[in-house]
Parts: structure tokens; sequence; C-alpha cells
């Protein structure tokens, strides 16, 4: 096994789009720089990405479908929504893994140059499958 001519390497990267700005501003002399950043978290997406020494095999992206949680006042309280006892699996989750290795090892088997390689990944808690 030689990584740099047979292996095909794969992982995920998960990142919040919405909340890439930077957070600090220019102002004119005298004046104070305020910026206003984003108190909830947005939707975060998962890269997961096939890559070899010579080529990009398979890439997918994937937005969780979670939404930010909102605190609901009810009356003069504030109470949290109550929530299913069993909740949907959000995000990135073990089935997508292997759905991505799937279509990756498909796509692998149509090209001789590219055909048995080892895939390589790391143990991420997607991944114990």
């Amino acid at each position: 096994m030689d990584y740099l001519s047979n292996c095909v390497f794969v992982d995920e990267s998960a990142f919040d789009i919405n909340n890439m700005r930077p957070s600090t501003a220019r102002y004119a002399k005298g004046t104070p720089a305020i910026v206003t950043t984003p108190s909830t978290r947005a939707v975060s997406h998962t890269i997961l990405g096939a890559i070899s020494a010579m080529d990009v095999v398979n890439i997918e992206i994937r937005l969780s479908d979670s939404k930010p949680k909102r605190i609901k006042a009810d009356g003069s309280r504030k109470r949290k929504q109550r929530q299913p006892r069993k909740p949907a699996s959000k995000g990135t989750i073990t089935g997508h893994h292997m759905f991505f290795l799937q279509n990756s090892m498909n796509f692998m088997d149509q090209f001789p140059e590219i055909k048995g390689f080892y895939i390589v990944m790391d143990q991420c808690p997607n991944t114990h499958c």
C-alpha cells in the first residue's frame, strides 16, 4: 500500500457558512467601530470528500435539517418548546456516510485507473460503521 499511488482518503468537514463574516470593522478616525455579530448559530454545512494524490474522486455538501432553537414566549414566562420524546437525528449521520462511500466506490469502479484503490478514513463519530 503506497499512499501516493493507490489510496483514496475520505474525510468530513463541518462549518457554519452564514457566520463566516469578519468580526472587525473599519470606521473613520475618531468614531468607534461597533460591530453587530449574529447571536444565534446558523444552519451548519458538512462537506464529505474523497480524494487521492492524483484526483478528487467524489465530493458532497450536506445541509443540516435542523434550525436554530428559538424560545417561545408563553405569556410573561419564557419556556422552551416541547421536544418529541425521540428527536429525529440531525445533520450528517452514519447512513449518509455509507451512502457517500457507496457512491464513491461505484464511481471508482467505472475508471480502471482508480479501481481497487484502498479507502483510508479517520475514526470520526459518524464513521463507526
